[in-house]
């Protein structure tokens, strides 16, 4: 099973369909984001618990792929779909992919925190050598922030390799039967095949979040405007800020059934399924 090169502009078409899925059935996908942001929630706080929702989560997303499969063949889409990835025989190859990619973002952390560690400390140990204001802690804290510098475009680049290997894993494992480390080496085959589509594809995330947040940027530079103006600055900034979040919050729920929709359109598209 081969991917095939899509044009670029289909990371346009992949958004539409997920935003049709979307218009499908609206109240029942904002019903399993809300469940799904809620326990993210609860995993976030219980001790121990965020490395579960890490393996846990490519059961979701294969569950939901499933769910995305059953609107486009005509049938419901239901909240029980988002539990579909815990049942056999899917459950253990999609733990799998879920350890899998937690193990690689561990492995991707811990140099970039050595750096950062390492860099910290020698720091620390030149400023109390030299004293204060030598040249050579100068010279020190300046190779400091190019390590950072590059140790974070090094975390940035890995991140976003471990994403493509990630995004048609549980369609893959779900819908072909393909082996966890297969799957995922196929999905970043794919993703490589089709940097263009992918390219599109956030632009016009990124666009749809940017239009959403102008108008409270706006409120967020009267408020400032206000302030410099002589005007008290305090309660306005506040509520604009307050209002940002709570905007961008109620932004990403809506965002985020036609980010899943996208994610199958874009394995359909790809794998011609």
């Amino acid at each position: 099973m081969e991917p095939r090169a899509v044009p670029a502009g289909q990371g346009v078409a992949w958004l539409r369909e997920g935003l049709d899925l979307f218009a499908a059935a609206p109240l029942t996908w904002l019903g399993i984001t809300l469940l799904f942001s809620g326990m993210l929630v609860v995993f976030s706080v219980v001790p121990f618990a965020g490395m579960f929702a890490s393996v846990a989560i490519p059961m979701f997303i294969g569950g939901l792929m499933l769910g995305c499969d059953a609107q486009r063949r005509g049938q419901p889409l239901e909240v029980r779909y988002l539990f579909s990835g815990f049942e056999a025989p899917r459950l253990q190859p999609l733990a799998i992919v879920g350890a899998l990619y937690l193990a690689a973002s561990v492995v991707v952390m811990l140099p970039v925190i050595a750096v950062v560690v390492g860099t910290s400390l020698a720091g620390t140990f030149a400023a109390v050598s030299a004293g204060s204001g030598g040249s050579g802690s100068a010279g020190l804290g300046l190779a400091a922030v190019v390590a950072v510098a590059i140790g974070l475009l090094i975390l940035v680049a890995a991140t976003v390799l471990l994403s493509m290997a990630i995004w048609f894993a549980p369609a893959l494992v779900v819908f072909r039967g393909v082996a966890p480390v297969d799957a995922m080496k196929l999905s970043l085959r794919a993703a490589l095949r089709n940097l263009g589509p992918f390219a599109v594809y956030v632009l016009a995330v990124m666009g749809i979040g940017l239009l959403v947040m102008l108008p409270l940027l706006g409120a967020i530079l009267f408020a400032a405007a206000r302030g410099s103006s002589g005007g008290d600055l305090s309660p306005m900034l506040a509520i604009a800020m307050g209002g940002t979040g709570l905007f961008a919050l109620i932004c990403i729920v809506l965002l985020m059934p036609p980010m899943w929709g996208a994610m199958y359109a874009s394995y359909r598209d790809v794998f011609g399924d």
